[in-house]
């Protein structure tokens, strides 16, 4: 690691140092994360140099989008019926705000440590999610039969999704000789174990999509057996882990039987049969606020309004939800198409760049298509470590953006890796 230069301030330095906490905690401790998330909220804002970062970020396009997203969830306030518990449900997004901050204070010989630290720590709460599904180890409210240690597991194997996807981006684009490949191989390998016997389909079916867009991103301007020893090598991968850990197969499956329930058979009582009754209860709210919505905190109440009046039948499956298990059906009731569209922009942002190469496009890319995909399976942006989970990389991809010319174009973008830490770590940034 570079030291850093010896002008820079106390406060910057700690910001740049909670960055790393924040990676670390996130798959490990939750009460680190709250507490160096709340500190980089905070101390961004006093550290010398506000005005220099508040100058770099002013035509900035993904940071004016995540501003605008928490403004219109803000101003959303003004017609909801439930202004209070709106408020309290708005205040969550301030930790989109660390996509900004981060891109501002961290630098560039240490965007690639936050980022390897949270594929680390990621990895590292595989063994204790192991050692759980032996029955070695009790952990918290972790059991064999639900081996998420840390948090719930519908959240853990989104983070598992995107850390072991990120892992392999710089398997496929890192160019730190053949035993750093290996160790970021080995760490795909342990991140997609785990993954494997998670019992979250959401961060699963996220992943497998993610590697079909990985893989055609990466197959540009390489030779047919560079291509097929690829997809050689990850198809034995997968196939190893599907035997070795039948139950993530087995859920999808069950999924699929349960969706299929109730659309022909109109079923609502299972898993998937209430997502599936609760977003024909969304589109009757939608039909009726279709371009603001109800406002934030406003839409679960017009939800059991619905089931008493007009949908008796779905009641007993979904009358006790607290929120929609989708986030664009929680999204579009809340803030109907201008909700939808404000968050589009943000994921196309993060996902377009400009980035200035090819492996750091990909990292930006499977992160925000993982992200999109899990949102079928539940509002993860309501959840404090997907939500962080996100604007931490958020910020990391936004720095790149940061130091990309003005003209959206470098000679890295036509190279490919960028350094040791390429997919993840960027070049200078103008001062």
């Amino acid at each position: 690691m570079t030291p850093a230069p010896p002008d820079r301030s106390t406060a910057e330095l700690s910001l740049e140092w909670l960055a790393v906490v924040l990676a670390a905690s996130l798959p490990l401790y939750r009460p680190w994360v709250s507490l160096s998330a709340h500190l980089i909220l905070l101390l961004w804002f006093i550290a010398p140099g506000l005005r220099g970062r508040l100058q770099l970020l002013r035509q900035h396009r993904l940071s004016l989008a995540v501003l605008a997203f928490i403004a219109l969830n803000l101003l959303s306030l003004a017609w909801s019926a439930e202004p209070g518990a709106g408020f309290d449900y708005a205040l969550k997004y301030r930790y989109l705000l660390l996509i900004p901050m981060i891109a501002t204070v961290v630098p560039d010989d240490r965007v690639g440590v936050v980022a390897g630290t949270f594929i680390v720590s990621a990895a590292a709460s595989v063994g204790l999610s192991a050692a759980v599904a032996t029955g070695l180890l009790r952990f918290g409210g972790a059991f064999p039969g639900n081996p998420s240690p840390t948090m719930a597991h519908l959240d853990y194997s989104l983070v598992l999704a995107v850390a072991s996807l990120l892992a392999l981006v710089r398997v496929l684009y890192g160019d730190g000789g053949p035993r750093g490949r290996l160790a970021w191989a080995a760490a795909f390998m342990v991140l997609a174990a785990g993954l494997a016997i998670n019992i979250g389909r959401g961060g699963q079916v996220g992943f497998v999509v993610g590697l079909f867009v990985l893989l055609p991103h990466w197959s540009r301007g390489r030779t047919r057996t560079q291509i097929a020893g690829a997809f050689a090598v990850l198809l034995l991968a997968v196939l190893v882990l599907a035997t070795a850990a039948p139950p993530a197969v087995q859920r999808i499956a069950a999924g699929l039987e349960e969706l299929r329930a109730a659309v022909v058979e109109q079923s609502w009582e299972s898993n998937v049969g209430g997502r599936v009754a609760a977003l024909r209860v969304a589109g009757e709210i939608v039909a009726s606020d279709p371009i603001l919505g109800t406002g934030v905190g406003a839409n679960m109440a017009a939800f059991r309004h619905r089931l008493d009046t007009e949908l008796g039948e779905l009641k007993p499956a979904i009358y006790w939800y607290r929120h929609f298990h989708n986030q664009y059906t929680q999204l579009a009731t809340e803030l109907g198409i201008a909700g939808l569209a404000a968050l589009g922009l943000v994921f196309w942002l993060l996902a377009r760049g400009p980035y200035r190469s090819r492996a750091i496009s990909a990292a930006a890319l499977v992160t925000a298509v993982t992200y999109l995909v899990a949102f079928v399976s539940e509002p993860f942006l309501q959840k404090q470590i997907p939500l962080v989970t996100l604007a931490l990389l958020g910020g990391l991809f936004a720095a790149h953006q940061l130091a990309e010319p003005a003209s959206g174009q470098s000679e890295g973008s036509r190279s490919g890796p960028c350094g040791p830490a390429a997919g993840i770590s960027p070049g200078s940034r103008p001062r």
